[in-house]
């Protein structure tokens, strides 16, 4: 039996797991006020910590029955698609922010704090930065830009094995589509086990989403920057976090908005432009498989909304047919692909 901890850190909640095998015996979320999520991330390591040696006590045989850590990944360099052991300099490029500042990081940090504690092995599983992008989906019209690869890699990879093995096929065998629809949403080309095209999900382009606001003309964004004196990282934090529905509704909920959807016109305009969006990308990165494709997968929190699935697959089913797979699978994918880690029947790749 293999004892798996799965460390699953947001900006607001700590979703944390214990896994026997690959079957879940406790997932929790834990819900963090402000005066807690609002700290500079490195600050709030010792609360995030108490809370998960509180639950290691309330759902396991205890400490020492952990015998791996599986963690979400974080901010680092691009990477391929995998599963990676935290080692020393994957803990220091996430403590440093070197590549960017997120809650995510925290998974890694606090995994590899009480790896050493516990003296067990401590992994990330497709980390946010995976980036298996063609070299054509990569250039843009100026010198030295480049189109990056950061999204929902983790679930999209997850709903993508999962389809495979409902037809009785592996992931490197299906072409598929999959469609994040969280707090920003990201529509991944899965082509043979690679992502080889997909939006970055979190400052740059694709639709507009909750809380991103997506492709905007180059212009325009420009020009309302300088408006709003705006620095760089003021700008950031606007398009990730302060843009898309919440801008538009001052609210980032989903489920309120599509209650509201039959009786308020402008409700109604905002949530159709948000799927419309949508179903472009899908149409998008269906040029890559020249019409090779199995399925187009939907997940996230978002498909649980039938009007929104519904409405996006009457654009696209033309194109493939299509599942929707609700929420995330985000848990059960580390447990799973660490397991495979640990007892040697899944490749594990070195951060250096």
């Amino acid at each position: 039996m293999t004892n798996i901890l799965i460390i699953n850190l947001g900006s607001t909640s700590s979703k944390v797991g214990f896994f026997q095998n690959e079957t879940c015996i406790s997932i929790e979320t834990i819900q963090h006020d402000l005066n807690i999520s609002q700290k500079p991330l490195l600050e709030q390591q010792s609360y995030r910590i108490d809370t998960i040696k509180s639950f290691i006590e309330a759902n396991t045989p205890g400490m020492e029955s952990i015998d791996a850590i599986a963690c979400r990944g974080g901010l680092l360099k691009p990477i391929a698609g995998g599963t990676y052991q935290v080692n020393t300099k994957m803990y220091e490029d996430l403590t440093s922010f070197k590549y960017g500042e997120h809650a995510s990081n925290l998974s890694g940090i606090i995994g590899y704090k009480l790896g050493a504690l516990l003296k067990v092995p401590v992994f990330i599983v497709d980390p946010v930065v995976v980036d298996e992008l063609m070299d054509i989906a990569r250039l843009t019209g100026i010198k030295g830009i480049q189109r990056r690869s950061v999204f929902h890699a983790l679930n999209q990879k997850a709903v993508a094995r999962q389809y495979a093995k409902s037809i009785h096929s592996t992931y490197d065998k299906v072409n598929v589509i999959v469609v994040h629809m969280g707090g920003g949403i990201t529509v991944g080309a899965h082509k043979h086990g690679k992502v080889v095209d997909v939006n970055e999900g979190l400052y740059g382009e694709g639709p507009m989403s909750p809380e991103r606001a997506g492709s905007i003309p180059n212009e325009l964004l420009y020009e309302f920057g300088m408006q709003h004196q705006f620095s760089l990282e003021q700008l950031k934090h606007f398009i990730s976090k302060q843009a898309g529905i919440i801008n538009l509704c001052s609210t980032n909920s989903i489920k309120q908005l599509v209650e509201q959807y039959e009786s308020n016109t402008e409700i109604k305009l905002i949530l159709d432009s948000m799927i419309y969006q949508i179903a472009k990308t899908i149409g998008e990165r269906a040029v890559v498989f020249k019409g090779d494709i199995d399925q187009i997968i939907i997940t996230g929190g978002i498909a649980y909304s039938p009007l929104i699935t519904s409405k996006i697959q009457a654009y696209v089913e033309w194109i493939a047919p299509v599942s929707v797979y609700p929420g995330e699978l985000e848990m059960e994918a580390l447990a799973t692909q660490v397991y495979e880690a640990v007892h040697l029947r899944e490749e594990v790749k070195i951060y250096s």
